[in-house]
């Protein structure tokens, strides 16, 4: 093929990628508005959209009032059933699988903590994985072949299980192209793609619990860093002198000090009146509500065990914004959910930023109970939005940044 003609088809590529994230962002959109948005002439645009129509990509839902000037526009949306994507996340203490369509819309869902289990090692994950993915399938009579990826959203220093050995294998026995990624950066993704929130191109996306991470957004794309560790805020040393231990392996860094398993040690050394705290120990789970509540009414003992550790996240992320210059960050975990603790965390960084840095706060939206989100999100970015829906060019996209 000559280098016109590659060249051609990227374009091609590029503008249906743009006409899908128009669609996908934007509501009774129309070929004249894609024309406008795009830049592209009427016939152009039309001539892409017929061939996507043709494709089953996108369809034909209704029509705009055109004010008595000619026809009534006709509006433009994405085919939802066009294809699939399934999700894995792995987190501390469980895994979730779920199935979506192209809009990121869960169809089923599977949970699994690992304490059920008789044994949490690679083999054994990757054989329930691969039976429930197929169980998923059957149950919602979706056939493999309308599978367009897989994605995988896992938290560093995982023990016993091999992730990369497990994309591996998903994609020989499967037969399905399988793409991974950090957690924190694959609800990232989810957030920038999938939320009706304001958007913006720079901005910070900290999750909080049961570990602690940070994904950084700069001029639309995620940064990696060199082994893509950027980003690792709970892991940045805040206390050396306090000798905490963690998982990776420092000392004093702000996840051991601020960790749910922390809390959970002090509220159990209170004795049974703060137990009821303790929503399920194994998952690291705490009524934060319950916690909200005694930190509203000022109880000492909750002040002593929360507020030191609110005041050291708040520190790391007033730093985080003085050193990356976001738009506003936008904060992920059940914590943020309850008013007290919010406003705790929020005016604290305000406190510590002064009056010159006007950076805000923001909750995510996003589902806190499935974090297999962003791996969905993951999965639709390489197998779907980013290659306009041409399934041949997937492995192209692999490291691309959203058009």
């Amino acid at each position: 093929m000559s280098k016109k003609g590659l060249n051609s088809n990227e374009v091609k590529k590029r503008n249906r990628s743009k006409i899908l994230r128009i669609l996908r962002n934007g509501i009774e959109i129309s070929r004249k508005d894609l024309s406008d948005q795009m830049g592209l002439t009427k016939a152009g645009i039309s001539t892409i959209v017929s061939e996507m129509i043709e494709e089953g990509v996108i369809i034909e839902t209704g029509s705009q009032e055109n004010g008595g000037l000619g026809r009534n526009r006709v509006t433009l949306e994405i085919n939802k059933n066009f294809g699939y994507v399934l999700g894995l996340s792995f987190t501390e203490t469980h895994l979730t699988l779920l199935i979506s369509n192209v809009l990121g819309q869960t169809i089923d869902l599977y949970t699994q903590d690992y304490s059920q289990l008789e044994t949490v090692e690679t083999e054994s994950l990757l054989t329930l994985v691969i039976d429930k993915s197929l169980y998923l399938l059957w149950n919602n009579n979706i056939d493999k072949s309308s599978v367009l990826g897989f994605g995988i959203g896992y938290i560093g220093g995982l023990k016993n299980i091999d992730v990369k050995k497990i994309e591996i294998e998903i994609k020989k026995r499967l037969n399905i192209e399988v793409f991974s990624d950090n957690n924190v950066k694959a609800l990232a993704m989810s957030q920038m793609d999938f939320t009706p929130q304001d958007k913006s191109d720079n901005f910070l996306f900290v999750k909080y619990g049961p570990g602690l991470g940070m994904a950084i957004v700069q001029n639309g794309s995620i940064i990696n860093g060199f082994d893509k560790r950027a980003g690792e805020i709970g892991h940045t040393i805040i206390a050396p002198h306090l000798e905490t231990s963690c998982r990776c392996g420092r000392k004093g860094c702000l996840e051991s000090l601020i960790s749910e398993k922390g809390i959970i040690k002090d509220l159990e050394e209170q004795g049974d009146s703060y137990l009821s705290l303790i929503l399920d120990k194994s998952r690291s789970i705490i009524d934060y509500q319950q916690v909200n509540s005694l930190l509203e009414k000022e109880d000492p003992i909750t002040l002593s065990i929360f507020q030191p550790r609110y005041e050291h996240f708040s520190k790391s992320l007033a730093n985080s914004i003085i050193l990356f210059n976001p738009e506003y960050v936008c904060v992920y975990g059940s914590i943020f959910n309850q008013s007290k603790i919010f406003s705790m965390i929020s005016d604290s960084v305000d406190d510590y930023l002064g009056t010159n840095t006007n950076v805000k706060v923001i909750l995510s939206n996003l589902d806190l109970n499935n974090s297999a989100l962003g791996s969905v999100a993951l999965a639709l970015r390489y197998t779907f939005y980013n290659n306009g829906a041409f399934k041949e060019t997937i492995d192209e996209n692999l490291n691309s940044a959203p058009i």
